[in-house]
């Protein structure tokens, strides 16, 4: 049909067709919108699924956090407590003279050092110090 006949078929169809061809359009339009809603409920259905998951997983990795953090404050803690003896008794008197009898050879007026030599070593003569300020026997 050429555009000059469907005008005028248009202009001799009755109102009430006109009409009733609208209604059948309004009637497929109101099914769709009538899934719109549910749509609509499906997609914030997922949005907050994924949102509440995302948060979940959030809190899981932070409480693992808080979980390690609490675990080197007690290591730390231990080993705060162990630096604290250790330096009690380097602090210590008895453990001053045990380093400087050790470690330096110093012994109190009075005792003499013994110093152990391992078998087989061979050893130079050594005479003994004369005392100029001893009285003769």
């Amino acid at each position: 049909m050429n555009q000059l006949a469907r005008k005028e078929q248009e202009l001799y169809v009755s109102i009430p067709e006109k009409q009733e061809r609208r209604a059948k359009r309004q009637k497929t339009f109101s099914l769709s919108r009538s899934k719109l809603p549910a749509l609509v409920v499906m997609l914030l259905l997922g949005y907050l699924a994924f949102s509440f998951g995302s948060q979940f997983s959030s809190l899981s990795s932070m409480q693992r956090d808080v979980r390690n953090i609490e675990q080197q404050v007690q290591e730390l803690k231990q080993k705060n407590a162990a630096l604290h003896d250790e330096l009690q008794q380097v602090q210590s008197d008895s453990f001053v003279e045990k380093t400087a009898r050790e470690k330096l050879g110093l012994v109190k007026p009075g005792e003499t050092r013994v110093v152990p030599v391992p078998e087989g070593t061979q050893l130079k003569r050594i005479q003994a110090p004369v005392k100029d300020n001893v009285p003769a026997d």
